[in-house]
């Protein structure tokens, strides 16, 4: 029995600021493997940042290595060689001292400061651009775009 070829996406699958945001998405991971490349990382060590740094202190191995997809032992090495690298700490957790915190160093947060300096300059000047009512209105829908990407990373599988 043959398989029917697939057939091309509809030009208007989707809206455009969807195909848009795939687009700034797709850019953003460049962006992060640009980034383990100046730093001298892995991709999935700086991956890793990313989510401690966003996490406010409150992000344990465990929770990062269903966020990054990979084993508890693989994610063990990730911290262990982040930790020896200078870029996170391990914190007891203030409410169960059971619990471990992955928090960066003040270090690791400047070097990628440093290292993210001209594309967030560019980003502050293109957001200058706006109207004020307009910056409400992208930042509503990338709130709740996140959400959505959010939502679609804890749907069953």
């Amino acid at each position: 029995m043959a398989s029917t070829p697939a057939q091309p996406v509809p030009a208007r699958a989707h809206e455009p600021e969807t195909w848009a945001l795939r687009a700034l998405s797709t850019a953003s991971a460049e962006a992060s493997g640009a980034l383990a490349r100046r730093m001298r990382m892995h991709p999935t060590d700086v991956s890793a940042m990313s989510h401690i740094a966003a996490s406010d202190g409150r992000l344990g191995p465990r929770e990062l290595s269903g966020r990054l997809g990979i084993t508890p032992a693989a994610m063990t090495d990730v911290v262990d060689r982040l930790e020896a690298a200078g870029h996170l700490q391990r914190r007891r957790d203030t409410t169960d001292r059971r619990r471990v915190c992955l928090v960066p160093t003040e270090s690791a947060v400047s070097e990628v400061r440093g290292q993210l300096r001209r594309l967030l300059d560019r980003l502050d000047a293109l957001t200058e651009e706006f109207t004020p009512a307009e910056r409400d209105a992208i930042q509503r829908y990338l709130a709740a775009a996140t959400e959505a990407y959010h939502g679609f990373t804890t749907e069953d599988d």
